[in-house]
């Protein structure tokens, strides 16, 4: 997947790239003026470099949690089905597997979240001399 064409156009000529826009998930465009970059969508959305990454990593922090959620609704789902007894169709074994995979699942995203570092708070600390521990 290319996020950036190949050669980016410096007088300012918008160009279309592989990306989509964090907020509404139209398709990004990106005009370079200079070395001044700019992004935005066909509703409007504009961003600056900084902006885009920041954008693009809450949108995917955001994806991660509907995923855990929709993980540990499925392993409450499977869950109650068994202590209800109603696992006829799915099989009480496989019930329990995968409500159990679901669990896994859930518990594996939120480690990816947790050890997360975004690349904006470390850009910033570099910009300013600080270092981070």
């Amino acid at each position: 997947m290319d996020g950036l064409p190949e050669r980016l156009p410096r007088d300012g000529t918008e160009v279309f790239t592989g990306l989509v826009c964090p907020d509404c998930s139209g398709n990004i465009t990106v005009r370079v003026q200079q070395r001044h970059v700019t992004f935005s969508c066909r509703v409007g959305h504009a961003y600056s470099v900084a902006e885009l990454v920041t954008g693009k990593e809450a949108a995917l922090e955001e994806s991660m949690w509907r995923a855990i959620y929709a993980f540990e609704e499925l392993d409450a789902l499977l869950s109650g089905l068994d202590r209800h007894e109603l696992t006829e169709g799915l099989g009480l074994e496989a019930c329990r597997q995968r409500a159990a995979l679901a669990r896994r699942q859930a518990t594996l995203l939120r480690s990816i979240i947790d050890a997360d570092r975004p690349l904006a708070g470390h850009a910033k600390d570099a910009a300013s001399g600080h270092t981070r521990t």
